[in-house]
């Protein structure tokens, strides 16, 4: 039995036969590449923060426990001056209703 309740990734899922293909250089980009890659709905004229940031902001926000948009604001806000200086917010950070 597969240990994924969900049919679709026990689909997709690699199984124990297949080899492991290592990563390149090239592949391996980090999530903050790889979700600069979402296109902005937003109007330009209103951005002050860059989707990418706020995107890994809330990815890795859920993926460390938090299930709410204040929970999300307060993980942010936690972060280290070096750690949003990375994911773009150097002047100020997001109010929680941007988040």
């Amino acid at each position: 039995m597969a240990s994924s309740l969900i049919p679709a990734l026990t689909l997709t899922a690699p199984g124990v036969e297949s080899p492991l293909v290592a990563v390149t250089d090239r592949e391996h980009g980090g999530l903050l590449h790889a979700l600069a890659s979402v296109p902005d709905p937003r109007d330009p004229c209103g951005i002050r923060y860059p989707l990418a940031g706020l995107l890994t902001v809330a990815v890795c926000a859920v993926l460390a426990g938090a299930s709410s948009f204040a929970a999300i604001s307060d993980w942010l806000h936690d972060l280290d001056e070096q750690a949003r200086t990375r994911l773009g917010f150097d002047r100020r950070i997001p109010a929680g209703a941007t988040v």
